[in-house]
């Protein structure tokens, strides 16, 4: 049994879309669930209306406060593991909408490639289906700055999975662990890799195909100039410089120097109020205003 979870924060729009989107899939082995970030906007109504509606039916849980990407979803994988027939859970950002032989590709890669922990789709983007978003992710260390592989000959070289769509086994969880909720937003999946680094690898079925909207629950970017919020901004440059900090702090002079080249593109882009945001968070000064309150 397949466990889809599914994380809304003041998006049920995007998340119907999706369930709507899941509930045409051809492999019917699997549950839903829905996790809400506390959203307080009326998604809760919203998308349970849409149950009642549509007579599906899923688990919905609350989390109780904004505990970010890997505080929401870790409340749906606990619920998983808690269920004995769970084999595989599926975390799916609610900016998705899958292919109907998504679930079964995953399935039948994870099946035939058992050392595989985590396996991501293909993912393309929703605003323009014939434009490809990436098969997976390569991380540079040395300046904790990622990109997504594009090339199919580069799958068995992917470091990571792209946390919009992860198919991930169970033992992989029970050995590992559940995703490192000090991010709050960005980088959980590469401190998850490393985790695992010597005992599983990562992979990708490209026959199973996500669309992705990207950036739609959190603000991340603007649909006209793909540039991030002041809000994603904030959290990108915070879970770099932790990330570097946890798994290759030899490395945190030179993700400095990179920040500064951040620093010098966001006054090009007229972005210069970010400019003491990102100096106080490599001093170690977090904002107050945004940090998770749970």
């Amino acid at each position: 049994m397949t466990y889809i979870i599914v994380l809304n924060y003041r998006n049920s729009k995007d998340t119907i879309e999706c369930l709507d989107s899941l509930y045409h899939l051809r492999d019917k082995d699997y549950k839903i669930v829905v996790v809400d970030n506390a959203s307080n906007d009326g998604s809760e109504e919203q998308i349970l209306a849409w149950e009642k509606k549509r007579q599906k039916d899923f688990v919905y849980l609350q989390s109780g406060a904004n505990r970010g990407y890997a505080g929401g979803n870790n409340v749906g994988i606990r619920y998983a593991l808690q269920q004995a027939d769970m084999k595989y859970v599926w975390i799916l950002n609610n900016d998705t909408v899958v292919d109907s032989e998504a679930l079964g590709s995953l399935i039948k890669y994870m099946d035939e490639n058992p050392r595989v922990g985590v396996c991501g789709s293909k993912l393309v983007y929703e605003w323009d289906r014939t434009r490809l978003q990436g098969y997976g992710c390569k991380i540079n260390q040395a300046f904790a700055i990622t990109r997504m592989v594009m090339n199919e000959a580069e799958i068995p070289d992917i470091d990571y999975v792209c946390g919009a769509a992860m198919f991930v086994r169970r033992e992989f969880i029970e050995k590992i662990g559940l995703l490192s909720e000090e991010y709050f937003l960005y980088y959980e999946e590469p401190d998850w890799a490393l985790r695992a680094k010597g005992q599983f690898s990562m992979g990708c079925a490209k026959e199973s195909i996500v669309y992705h909207k990207e950036g739609a629950s959190i603000g991340a970017s603007n649909s006209n100039k793909g540039e991030k919020s002041f809000f994603s901004d904030y959290f990108m440059v915070r879970s770099r410089i932790l990330f570097t900090k946890k798994f290759s702090p030899h490395f945190l002079p030179l993700v400095y120097i990179g920040l500064l080249w951040t620093m010098i593109n966001r006054i090009r882009r007229g972005k210069a109020d970010r400019i003491m945001m990102i100096i106080k968070l490599m001093l170690g000064i977090r904002d107050s205003r945004l940090e998770p309150k749970c």
